[in-house]
């Protein structure tokens, strides 16, 4: 549906769903190991329904759900036959359960949709099959059969970290010993360190060089119950944003600090951009200051780039961000997605290879925004309301299921501060 936004900044406190990337991990971990483990997790979002319903088809169980806290029963007998596995879009589903699948020698459909099956897999599937694998594309579907086998892996860590992080969890539960040696360094390493640290809880160990991992075999996962899903940056960014164009302020709740999520950088960079910014053990609270421009490394952090593109349009000076080519292979080629959606609100950005140069203005004019079904560029059109003249059309505003159910409403909860 389409969604029209009045124009003026937002005033307000929001609590923000969990993390959707450390929720994919501990997910399953959870269903990998030997006892049910409880977990907490705020706003289940269409990626993690992904990921449940796909270990659900490989065996494991969702029991005892109350509210957003649910039991996950870990996988019992292998699953007999051809498996269905429905990823929808979500590229951590299919990346972390390509290797799991081969792990646990069963045959399986992985079911893409929207965007997915024009994704980078080449690498990954290049060492899946490598080590005994069979993996063939048909239409949009993948069939995959065949024993995963141990021994030395190497991958790219420019492409995706996911490839890594799916091997991580999956080759510990191999017979015999491997390695993975990453052949470039990674981009972004924080979801690396994310995937290690759920590998420590559940009792999984490696050994990390400079730029390899040694993975024992033979292990299996013990994830202590309960676990609650911390706050999710990357959902908390569009607000923090919104609060930096605030004289009155938004603030967030539900956040960690310090966090191994690569977004957790966020109050950082908007103090860079002249916020004024305050933490504290209840919340991060975000306020206007004089909004100058700034320089980013997209690398590490390609979710945080669309809302702060839309900061960058109204602030003083040229704003750079660099590095960004890992965003043409999203949900849309945000590159460019959001140069336009953000142009056509009276922005002023160009691409520039790899590169976004945003010339900032002093007010945005309001209009359609057209975020390509790409959740962040949606939630970077909220953003881009607090600093327009007129209002803005969200269309097909509900992509934002993907990573954020609740995001309007929460959004609907904050009042427009004169």
């Amino acid at each position: 549906m389409n969604r029209v936004l009045s124009p003026g900044p937002r005033t307000g406190c929001v609590t923000v769903p969990g993390s959707k990337s450390r929720a994919h991990r501990l997910f399953l971990a959870a269903a990998l190991g030997r006892t049910p483990v409880q977990l907490t997790c705020r706003g289940l979002s269409g990626d993690l329904l992904a990921t449940l319903s796909c270990l659900e088809a490989l065996g494991a169980q969702v029991e005892s759900v109350k509210g957003d806290c649910f039991t996950l029963v870990p996988f019992s007998a292998p699953p007999t036959g051809e498996i269905l596995l429905p990823c929808g879009e979500s590229g951590t589903t299919l990346r972390f359960l390509l290797p799991l699948v081969g792990a646990l020698g069963t045959e399986a459909v992985f079911q893409r949709r929207g965007r997915l099956p024009r994704r980078p897999l080449e690498p990954l599937l290049v060492e899946l099959t490598r080590h005994g694998m069979t993996i063939r594309a048909q239409g949009d579907d993948l069939f995959v059969k065949g024993q995963l086998t141990p021994g030395d892996y190497a991958l790219p860590g420019h492409i995706s970290s996911q490839f890594i992080s799916g091997l991580l969890l999956a080759l510990p539960l191999l017979p015999g010993h491997s390695t993975l040696t990453l052949t470039s360094p990674p981009q972004s390493a924080p979801y690396i360190a994310l995937t290690e640290q759920v590998l420590r809880q559940g009792g999984v160990t490696l050994r990390r060089g400079e730029n390899a991992y040694a993975i024992p075999g033979g292990q299996g996962y013990a994830l202590p119950s309960p676990q609650v899903v911390e706050g999710d940056w990357s959902a908390a960014a569009p607000f923090l944003c919104a609060g930096t164009l605030s004289p009155a302020g938004v603030t967030v709740t539900g956040l960690t600090l310090p966090s191994l999520q690569g977004d957790s950088v966020l109050p950082a960079l908007l103090q860079k951009m002249g916020a004024v910014v305050e933490t504290s053990p209840q919340g991060v609270t975000v306020r206007a200051g004089t909004l100058r421009a700034i320089t980013v490394d997209a690398g590490p952090i390609p979710d945080l780039i669309p809302p702060l593109c839309a900061l960058c349009a109204v602030a003083r000076g040229e704003s750079r961000i660099r590095n960004a080519r890992r965003l043409r292979d999203k949900e849309s080629d945000r590159l460019q997605g959001v140069a336009e959606l953000l142009n056509g609100l009276g922005g002023k950005l160009t691409v520039d290879g790899d590169d976004l140069r945003i010339f900032g203005v002093p007010r945005l004019q309001g209009g359609t925004a057209d975020p390509r079904r790409d959740h962040r560029l949606a939630m970077a059109a909220a953003v881009a309301a607090s600093a327009c003249a007129g209002p803005v059309t969200v269309l097909d505003s509900d992509c934002v299921q993907k990573s954020y159910p609740a995001f309007w409403a929460d959004y609907g909860q904050m009042t427009i501060s004169r």
